[in-house]
């Protein structure tokens, strides 16, 4: 998948990678500690507006999401919200590799093991996939720094009041080169899973599921280049026993979709992006970007979404990396997923301000932040997650094939097309954009729509 060069050497050897790219500098940075109890005010995003998931009148209460990823950040609780995560079901799962040579290649030892479900700094991924379903704190000082300084506030997410359940299947992995061959490989330090520990995660919330803990809905914002019969064996024992399965498409453009979301069975996700992101209050075209477009606050002002579909479907684009669908596989729908803000946090550590407190330690440690937005099927997965989330929340009888079917047949219909979009390449310019049937599945997911139907 799409994630880094380094990543994206190793593909041939992963099974699992992280559907998604860190896109730009992060711009803000936290500390570890308990967060006062106040209740900060709410902002929507564009991408929640995107889909309508903020006028349904619904949130995901009652409902349980596995999030099959990275694990939590060591200090997520400076982001998202305790309560609703379920930190007594947490879980992880690994699958050690090694190096062989008469091969050369990698081999999977064939016995996962269980970790924790807090991750580490190799890759915090699961706590911006976990930030778009529930929400989180948010808190930039490089706001200020840039001229457009913000209060601390709480994003809204898609679902907010799910109990989220970490489940970590992707880890970390160090291969040096005693393991490999010294010539085609240097020291490798990677986040990655094997198809045996994604299948374990998922019989983990599986069981959870059949134990009690309904409706339950599994999201992977991961995948892999080829299928497997061990991962879509367990896939098919999930939603034999009522549990809802959604997955990344994948990053890899005309190249074709990633497994799991290529399996038929499971709702997969393309993405897409908005004509005006970047632009500046009134429709002011970049090359100046305006760095808080994606945020519905009137402080410094902001380019609200259409409610208009047909005028919408005007300002809709697909990226150019999400995957298109191939023959033998199915691409479902899509949602937001160009530029989707959140916490990542990462190196260089974790010795930062939190949103709470004033100074400018994150300035003068020279702290890259914790706030990026990222890029990917990764990040338009939690979207369909969520609305789903709303759906059993209205219905919890309702199964794979009715949740899927509802949401391709309200979606808002993509057609083929290109459009100009400013990206930060780079260079930082505007760029033309193509895509035909293969990427837009049924279309864009419509949360009102959706709950709507049933």
């Amino acid at each position: 998948m799409n994630v880094d060069s380094r990543e994206r050497g190793l593909a041939k050897l992963v099974l699992v990678a992280i559907c998604a790219v860190v896109l730009i500098v992060p711009l803000a940075s936290f500390h570890v500690s308990a967060a006062p109890k106040v209740t900060l005010p709410t902002r929507s995003t564009w991408d929640a507006d995107m889909v309508n998931s903020d006028i349904t009148g619904y949130s995901g209460k009652g409902v349980y999401v596995a999030v099959l990823d990275t694990g939590l950040a060591p200090n997520w609780k400076d982001y998202l919200p305790a309560k609703n995560i379920a930190t007594d079901l947490g879980k992880g799962f690994k699958e050690n590799i090694v190096w062989n040579a008469e091969t050369q290649s990698f081999d999977e030892s064939g016995t996962v093991y269980e970790i924790s479900w807090i991750g580490s700094t190799g890759s915090t991924h699961g706590t911006h996939v976990a930030s778009t379903i529930l929400g989180y704190n948010y808190y930039a000082p490089a706001d200020a720094a840039a001229g457009v300084p913000l209060k601390p506030l709480f994003v809204n997410g898609i679902a907010p009041d799910v109990t989220v359940i970490p489940v970590r299947v992707l880890a970390d992995y160090a291969i040096g080169k005693s393991q490999t061959d010294p010539v085609n490989y240097t020291d490798q330090k990677f986040v990655m899973g094997t198809d045996r520990a994604v299948a374990a995660g998922i019989r983990y919330a599986t069981d959870l599921k059949i134990a009690g803990y309904s409706p339950m809905i599994i999201t992977m914002s991961l995948g892999g280049p080829t299928p497997a019969t061990v991962m879509e064996d367990a896939i098919n024992y999930a939603i034999s026993n009522g549990v809802i399965v959604v997955a990344a498409a994948g990053n890899e453009g005309d190249s074709g979709m990633g497994y799991p979301g290529a399996y038929k069975q499971v709702i997969s996700v393309g993405a897409c992006g908005w004509e005006y992101e970047w632009y500046a209050p009134g429709l002011v075209a970049p090359p100046l970007r305006y760095r808080l477009w994606w945020l519905q606050d009137n402080t410094w002002g902001f380019n609200d979404m259409t409610e208009n579909t047909k005028a919408l479907v005007n300002q809709v684009y697909i990226t150019s990396w999400s995957s298109r669908e191939k023959e033998g596989q199915q691409l479902d729908v899509v949602a937001p997923g160009s530029w989707v803000r959140g916490p990542y946090p990462g190196g260089p550590g974790y010795s930062h301000l939190p949103w709470w407190s004033s100074g400018l330690g994150w300035y003068y440690g020279h702290n890259p932040g914790n706030f990026y937005y990222l890029g990917g099927t990764s990040m338009a997965t939690p979207h369909v997650t969520g609305i789903a989330a709303q759906m059993l929340q209205k219905d919890p009888t309702l199964d794979q094939a009715k949740v899927e079917s509802i949401l391709k047949s309200t979606a808002l219909p993509i057609p083929a097309g290109s459009m100009s979009i400013f990206d930060l390449g780079p260079p930082q310019d505007f760029y033309t954009y193509s895509w035909g049937t293969d990427a837009t599945g049924a279309g864009l997911v419509q949360a009102d729509a959706a709950l709507a139907a049933l």
